[in-house]
């Protein structure tokens, strides 16, 4: 098999880390399953051994594989609930992520504004998947959030209820995310957030503005959230 293409002047092992990542979206490598022998693999695409783990290497530093102690090396499972919560920076006082439970509502598709569509990297009049999601920890919710999820074009011929599952799913399964970008700022709470987080108007809140970028940094999630922590929730920079 080759995995050189004309003109692509991109390093092997970028391209063979390109073709695993094809064979973890389309599930030929299932979550959790574990990947045969690196050696095995590079006499199947007739390549060198380096250029296989140097092509894992990259996998691993973006969590989607895992090298496991008497197991090798294996597909990350993204539905646990350690890896749904990995891009999250609330975290609790023993250090944990926190994503909380989720509600999802106001899912439609829609033409997002000039901002969004620019930072999702999509024409202005490409619609995307908009939605609020609202998160609770414990009982207490602790974060709003405005959210548009870059959808393929057959979206356009999804029931609703095919785009409420799609709001739910997001990128997982259909594409791999591997980093965010992330701002925040803190404001003084407005009308909307004293009703929604049950404080004082005048208390302070964070304003964060996330955007979830797959392996080859293509826009997925852009997200507007407010975020009031308490006494039980912590924002970590890092």
């Amino acid at each position: 098999m080759s995995l050189a293409k004309p003109f692509n002047t991109r390093p092997l092992y970028q391209q063979v880390a390109d073709e695993f990542i094809a064979r973890i979206v389309s599930r030929a490598w299932a979550p959790g399953q574990s990947i045969e022998n690196e050696a095995e693999i590079a006499r199947s695409l007739g390549i060198s051994l380096g250029t296989v783990r140097k092509a894992f290497d990259i996998l691993t530093e973006h969590k989607l594989l895992e090298r496991q102690q008497g197991k090798g090396t294996v597909v990350t499972d993204f539905t646990t609930g350690k890896m749904r919560s990995r891009f999250s920076n609330v975290v609790d006082r023993s250090g944990e992520r926190v994503s909380g439970e989720v509600e999802i509502g106001g899912v439609h598709l829609a033409v997002a504004p000039a901002d969004a569509a620019d930072l999702l990297q999509v024409n202005a009049r490409t619609p995307v998947l908009q939605f609020e999601r609202r998160r609770t920890h414990f009982g207490r919710m602790f974060m709003t959030e405005e959210v548009y999820l870059r959808v393929d074009a057959s979206a356009r011929d999804l029931s609703q209820d095919a785009l409420e599952q799609l709001a739910f799913a997001r990128w997982t399964g259909h594409d791999l995310a591997t980093h965010k970008r992330e701002s925040v700022t803190a404001e003084a709470a407005t009308a909307a957030d004293k009703r929604n987080f049950k404080i004082k108007e005048d208390t302070s809140i964070l304003k964060l503005r996330r955007l979830i970028c797959s392996y080859q940094d293509r826009p997925l999630e852009l997200r507007f959230a407010r975020v009031h922590l308490g006494s039980d929730l912590v924002y970590a920079s890092a």
